[in-house]
Formats: C-alpha cells, structure tokens, sequence
C-alpha cells in the first residue's frame, strides 16, 4: 500500500514538481522495483526531461516485463523508438501492441503513419492514416490525423 501512495504522488506531482515527482518514485520502486507504472513513469522522466534515450528504452522494456498489460507504456515506447529510429523494433512493438486487448488501435496506426513517414514511405502513410481515422474517437485526435495528413501530402508534392 505504501508503494501505491508513493507512486500515486509521483504521478500527480509529473511533470510539474519534478523534485518531488522523483522522490516519490525513488520511494515507490524501493518498495517494488518491477511495478509497470513506476517503471514505465521512469521511462518518461528519462525519454521526457533528460533526453536519454538508451535508458529510457530500458525502462519501458522492463516495464512490459513487469506486465504487458499496462498499455501506457506503448505509447512511450513507441515515441522512443522512433526518436532513435529504431525502426525494426519499432515494428515488432506495434504488432505485439496490435494482439493487446483494449489497446487503442488508433494511435497505433497513427504511430506506424508516423514511422512511414520518418522513413519517406509517404504512400504507405496516407493508407495507414485513413485507417487512423476510421479509428478515432475524439476530435482532437482526428484533427491531429488530418493535420498529419496534410504535411504529408506537402511531402509529397515536394518529390
């Protein structure tokens, strides 16, 4: 139960009070050290704020060890592997995030348009993009899809 308060702080506290967000989860994983959230809430701080990349990647790989159920991590993961384009590994998480239940399927075809993208692959990226759409749910994230649709479309008119 402590380990949950702990943790409970660092999340409230990320990424307003990074101080006190750290010393908190310090606390929280000396108290269970391959607890998901913690882990994964590492993997931010390292990916988010110091740009460490390698350990952060280490964190969200331990993460999904602790438990491949808590689908927060995916995101990250995601975003720090395409950062360090690591586009291989990139692949392999999107279609193991694919067989999780609940997972938002959306944002994953979002973060494979984005892959494509990064890899000039911007065909590709339109089909995947449509399929983005027709998942959305909110109108924030379709306005995001339609404004990568857009850039896109600017890339290719530049070939």
């Amino acid at each position: 139960m402590t380990a949950n308060i702990y943790l409970v702080k660092a999340l409230d506290y990320y990424p307003y009070n990074l101080e006190e967000a750290l010393e908190s989860l310090n606390y929280a994983m000396a108290y269970e050290e391959n607890n998901p959230i913690a882990l994964c809430l590492m993997g931010r701080v390292n990916l988010e704020i110091f740009k460490d990349y390698p350990l952060a990647n280490s964190y969200f790989r331990e993460a999904l060890a602790a438990s491949v159920d808590y689908l927060e991590t995916y995101t990250y993961f995601l975003d720090c592997l395409l950062i360090q384009e690591e586009f291989e590994e990139m692949v392999k998480l999107l279609a193991f995030a694919r067989k999780r239940k609940g997972i938002d399927r959306g944002l994953l075809f979002y973060y494979e348009a984005l892959l494509l993208e990064k890899q000039l692959k911007f065909k590709k990226a339109q089909k995947v993009i449509k399929e983005a759409m027709l998942l959305a749910q909110t109108g924030s994230f379709m306005s995001d899809l339609e404004e990568m649709k857009k850039r896109i479309e600017k890339k290719i008119a530049l070939k």
